[in-house]
């Protein structure tokens, strides 16, 4: 059982590793969470596991694990109300909650920092940018932690947009790691 665990985590957390991040590495640290957590050591369990989460986070591109549109404001991580669909009113604001990874923490005094800032494009349905604004939004966090779960959200109103197809592209720079990432939703407008 303990085996076909490990393997099952390995092979689910390999692919999104890139060097120098290898799958023993990430093996490793769940022998240590199993082992920690037979011994009933919860807390030292947790932490190697987080050891191996960051070691894939840290190799891993700035990506979105979740882009959708909204009903309404996001209020945290994972608290938001997805639309049925992807359809708009003339004028009707395009609300987004996001959830990128990959992104970068540096060392500010007694805690960490992260620094994400969002450009977004407008296209037409034949792919040709027709708005763009750069530094959208800005999410800046000072933690005690390098926390995952993590969001972003945009508003967004565009007045006068014909009933047509469009692509919102949302372009996150990772201000601390230089990373960058892009999340593309496709959406209509309809009198």
């Amino acid at each position: 059982m303990r085996s076909r665990t490990l393997l099952l985590l390995a092979a689910l957390l390999a692919p999104l590793a890139a060097p120098p991040v290898c799958a023993g590495d990430l093996v490793a640290e769940a022998e240590k969470a199993e082992k920690a957590l037979a011994a009933g050591q919860v807390q030292a369990a947790v932490d190697a596991l987080e050891t191996a989460l960051d070691a894939v986070w840290k190799a891993s591109p700035l990506t979105f694990r979740k882009a959708v549109f909204v009903t309404a404001t996001p209020t945290g991580f994972g608290a938001y109300l997805p639309r049925k669909d992807a359809v708009f009113t003339p004028g009707e604001p395009l609300l987004v909650y996001a959830e990128p990874i990959g992104f970068a923490w540096k060392a500010d005094g007694d805690g960490y920092a992260c620094d994400l800032v969002m450009d977004v494009a407008l296209r037409d349905d034949k792919g040709a940018v027709i708005f763009e604004k750069r530094e959208m939004g800005r999410m800046a966090l000072k933690s005690r932690a390098r926390n995952h779960e993590f969001m972003m959200k945009l508003d967004l109103a565009i007045r006068g947009l014909p009933a047509g197809s469009y692509g919102l592209d949302g372009i996150v720079r990772d201000e601390v790691s230089q990373k960058w990432g892009k999340f593309s939703l496709a959406f209509e407008v309809k009198e």
